[in-house]
C-alpha cells in the first residue's frame, strides 16, 4: 500500500449550552475565525501547539495571499466555510 496524500487537520469541539457540535478541518479548509470581535475569512494552514502552559496555542491561516495567526484565547467561534 501507499500513502498518496496526508492532509493535516484538528477536530474543534464547539459548546453552547447544552447543544455541542463538532468541527473538522483541514489544512486548505477556508473558515471563518471571530477573534477579538472581528472576523475574518482565509484559508486553513496549521495549529501551533504551545510547549508550555503559560504559552497560548496558535491558529495560522493565510488571507489575502499573507500569512495571519490567531492565538487560541482570542477566539470565540470557527465556522468552516
Amino acid at each position: 500500500m501507499e500513502i498518496t496524500s496526508l492532509l493535516p487537520g484538528v477536530k474543534i469541539l464547539k459548546e453552547d449550552g447544552q447543544v455541542k457540535e463538532d468541527v473538522f478541518i483541514s489544512q486548505g479548509d477556508k473558515i471563518q475565525v471571530t477573534a477579538s470581535g472581528k472576523t475574518i475569512t482565509g484559508i486553513f494552514m496549521l495549529v501551533e501547539f504551545a510547549r508550555y502552559s503559560e504559552e497560548d496555542d496558535i491558529l495560522h491561516m493565510v488571507k489575502d495571499e499573507e500569512g495571519f495567526a490567531v492565538q487560541f484565547d482570542e477566539i470565540s467561534d470557527i465556522v468552516k466555510l
